[in-house]
């Protein structure tokens, strides 16, 4: 080559990476140069089944650990504690940096490491803590078992997470379900297709790193019966945090897998994902963890076995609308007369609204297409419904007193078509009839104008009526009939009372805007039914991520605002941001389709933000797309536009 033909500014040669550290701490372009990779580690775990795509392969050396994708075969002679040579170069993957193009070659053994760190539950969905190998405690609530793997639902202080490792022949697993442990593991993150972190997930190599820090019981059947009324009752010497086990006789089982069961005049309704059908009037054993649920006891991850033959239909009490709205009742089989004046099939339940004397109240149905008897069901029909009461709590009064709940809307949970009888068909006579005929007999003769005068008083009457069953009607005007959650309508009052407190009594408030992102799209996608479905789980997320006394409401399509009251400072505004994205973390279950959904929050506080309603509402709106426009999947607090 002449001198000529030389490069004048040869390039130097990138360096070879030779720690897991300097690996994985590089941006994911930096990765996508592929940069080479030579380390001696310490296999932490090693998975050829757990994704079609590729093997799960994690390595750790003194600085740090990374993840190596491998192919699904040949299935590697590699476990854990293994000390191997890896050579291969960065990629960018679909989250972090990984070593791609890996070739392992075993040179002896090793051990696990030794220092785990010890993230929370919120800090392990910041992404800080990917690859790492950690350390949480938690309770076992739910074992999840398939032909390869066994995963664990741990319930930690701050929420639940999954737990996977490979399944072994002769593992009792089963045996883990209630019993508080402390596992070590790599954390991994849950990402969509855009590469964001949705969630977290923690790989564990086997029982050995699993340290039971308190033993389930021997026999989960021999655990003491609790009574219903005793559910998270205060004890000083109560444990929570672990299965209870009552017994009860069944009265109702949705096919969502809502089951609810009384004893001894108490009711209880749970969720279980056991899908075993039980006849009514079944007594059962229960067992589950003592949760609560809108206000009430519930229990988490139920699992229920039968304990005698089924006895006779249970029999339902005779109770007045005003008995209902008691909480004495509350969770039994009742009665109740109503006349219908309003219905709801936008949901996959079919919701009655009724009058009783001078209130109203809810019947609920799950949907069953093959049943035509519903078309009976018509405005003005007068009905005698069976179902288990299932009261509704007034949360904002609830919230402006003391601790005690205030009852709300009385809703009865229907177990079938068969549980609705029809007493009265709707009356023909109606105020446009009634115009009708008025119309008719001042041209046939004014002879009979003492009877019209008799006909306008009805529709006086009628008139009268119709205001009055509007004003009855004002809580279901308060609500989205979607989701449940505050309108615009109640939302004002809401943040109005909350101004309020915060002028007078010097107390922190803060507003939050949340926007779906890409929501169309899943319209699009899967139809406006499943978009209406995930509006609704969105809406029990985001529910369960707030505090008692907040209001979460939706005022749009796929719009969500939060009011903050009574705040002790801005931080806490910010951790309850964060659990409101971390609700959004695991993917949403519609029908037969997987949705992972991410979304953009706008944060603003008074009185920085504005001193009205007004000026809040629209600094907060600015915010929102203030998120939307960095990127989305993230919340963004308002910044006051400095004045010049």
């Amino acid at each position: 080559m002449a001198w000529s033909q030389l490069p004048l500014n040869p390039q130097p040669q990138p360096p070879i990476l030779v720690s897991a550290r300097a690996a994985h701490d590089i941006t994911p372009a930096e990765a996508a140069r592929g940069y080479k990779v030579r380390l001696k580690a310490t296999v932490s775990y090693y998975d050829p089944y757990i994704d079609k795509r590729h093997g799960a392969l994690f390595v750790c050396d003194a600085t740090g650990c990374i993840f190596v994708p491998l192919p699904v075969l040949p299935i590697l002679s590699l476990k854990a504690g293994d000390l191997v040579e890896v050579t291969g170069v960065t990629g960018a993957a679909d989250y972090a940096p990984v070593l791609d193009h890996a070739e392992i070659r075993r040179i002896g053994n090793s051990e696990l490491p030794r220092n785990a760190s010890r993230p929370s539950f919120s800090q392990l969905l910041t992404g800080n803590f990917d690859g790492h190998w950690i350390e949480m405690d938690g309770v076992v609530h739910a074992i999840h078992l398939t032909k390869t793997n066994a995963t664990l639902d741990l319930a930690t202080d701050g929420g639940t997470v999954s737990a996977t490792t490979v399944r072994k022949e002769g593992e009792n697993y089963q045996s883990l379900v209630d019993a508080s442990v402390r596992i070590r593991a790599n954390a991994a993150p849950q990402f969509n297709r855009r590469r964001q972190m949705v969630g977290a997930h923690l790989f564990f190599p086997s029982f050995q790193v699993v340290k039971i820090l308190q033993p389930a019981p021997s026999d989960p059947l021999a655990v003491v019966e609790t009574p219903v009324s005793h559910l998270l009752r205060y004890s000083p010497a109560q444990q929570s945090t672990h299965r209870v086990r009552v017994r009860g006789t069944v009265t109702l089982q949705w096919p969502d897998g809502t089951l609810c069961i009384e004893q001894n005049g108490g009711g209880l309704c749970m969720s279980h994902a056991q899908g075993e059908a039980v006849a009514l009037g079944s007594l059962i054993d229960v067992l589950g963890f003592p949760a609560i649920s809108d206000y009430k006891a519930t229990l988490d991850d139920a699992v229920y076995w039968s304990v005698g033959s089924t006895g006779p239909a249970p029999i339902p009490r005779q109770a007045t609308l005003a008995q209902a709205s008691s909480e004495e009742i509350d969770g039994e089989l009742i009665q109740l007369e109503g006349e219908i004046i309003g219905q709801d099939r936008s949901a996959d339940t079919h919701v009655l609204i009724l009058r009783s004397g001078e209130s109203v109240f809810l019947a609920s149905l799950p949907i069953d297409p093959k049943d035509p008897g519903v078309s009976d069901w018509r405005v003005g029909s007068r009905l005698r419904l069976t179902g288990v009461s299932n009261l509704q709590v007034d949360t904002h009064t609830t919230n402006l007193h003391e601790g005690a709940v205030r009852p709300g809307t009385v809703r009865l949970l229907l177990r079938s078509p068969a549980d609705v009888q029809l007493l009265k068909s709707p009356s023909w006579w109606t105020p446009e009839h009634a115009v009708a005929v008025i119309a008719v007999v001042c041209v046939l003769s004014m002879a009979a104008l003492a009877w019209v005068v008799v006909l306008r008083r009805r529709v006086r009457q009628q008139t009268q009526a119709l205001r009055e069953s509007e004003e009855r009607l004002r809580h279901i005007s308060e609500h989205d009939p979607l989701t449940n959650l505050p309108n615009r309508n109640l939302l004002n009052d809401r943040l109005k009372m909350a101004l309020y407190r915060a002028q007078r009594f010097q107390k922190g408030l803060a507003l939050l805007m949340i926007d779906v992102d890409f929501f169309k799209e899943v319209n699009d996608a899967l139809g406006h039914r499943a978009g209406d479905l995930l509006l609704c789980e969105l809406a029990n997320r985001f529910s369960a991520a707030v505090r008692k006394t907040d209001t979460v409401a939706r005022i749009g399509g796929d719009e969500f605002l939060v009011v903050l009251p009574d705040l002790k400072s801005f931080d806490d505004a910010l951790s309850i941001t964060n659990k409101i994205l971390a609700s959004v973390s695991t993917p949403i279950n519609i029908g037969e389709e997987q949705v992972t959904i991410t979304i953009s929050v706008g944060v603003c506080t008074y009185p920085q933000a504005g001193k009205d309603a007004e000026g809040l509402m629209q600094s907060v709106d600015a915010a929102m797309y203030d998120a939307k426009a960095k990127g989305r999947n993230g919340f963004q607090i308002y910044q006051p536009v400095p004045q010049v």
